[in-house]
């Protein structure tokens, strides 16, 4: 075996952990009912899925790897829980398994619309996106554009209601027509 394969399997494992974990905490968050249970399991999640790692399809994308981790995080859950049945405010494995299945369904929505959002900001110009984007990108804002563009403030504040009005359409439409 190649000494440099541990290392790249290690940092493959790393890259997609790291770029899932919002992603992986948010659902273990669904699933559990104090930030302390979720630190808990999201630490031994890590450690599960690094053991487990061999078993992934090495080919598979993030959302694929993201989608195992569910999986095991599930199951993780579950194990967490049975370690703590002595309290009261516990919830059954059946609830768990409902609260899961809703939180992957919830997941599959979230990535969805993700992509169908990207792909409408994807038909706005560079200028009109860059303004709608402005309001949530550090360093940037509508007063800078309006700066460099030597427009006024009120106008791209219109402009950016009206973008964001033209964008919603555009998301609300595709996903009434079930596109991703």
């Amino acid at each position: 075996m190649n000494q440099d394969q541990p290392d790249q399997q290690y940092e493959r494992f790393v890259s997609l952990f790291l770029s899932g974990e919002r992603t992986l905490r948010a659902y273990t968050r669904s699933l559990l009912s104090s930030r302390q249970e979720v630190d808990d399991v999201m630490q031994n999640l890590g450690l599960v899925c690094w053991r487990k790692f061999d078993q992934f399809d090495q080919k598979g994308s993030l959302d694929d790897f993201i989608r195992w981790c569910c999986v095991i995080s599930r199951f993780e859950v579950l194990r967490f829980r049975r370690s703590r049945a002595r309290d009261r405010l516990i919830l059954s494995e059946e609830v768990i398994d409902l609260i899961a299945v809703e939180a992957e369904d919830r997941l599959q929505r979230s990535e969805a619309e993700q992509k169908v959002l990207y792909n409408c900001l994807q038909k706005l110009d560079d200028a009109d996106r860059r303004l709608l984007l402005s309001v949530h990108t550090r360093g940037d804002s509508v007063s800078r554009i309006a700066a460099e563009s030597n427009k006024k403030p009120r106008w791209l504040y219109s402009k950016l209601n009206s973008l964001r009005d033209l964008v919603a359409d555009c998301v609300l439409a595709h996903l009434a027509q079930g596109e991703t």
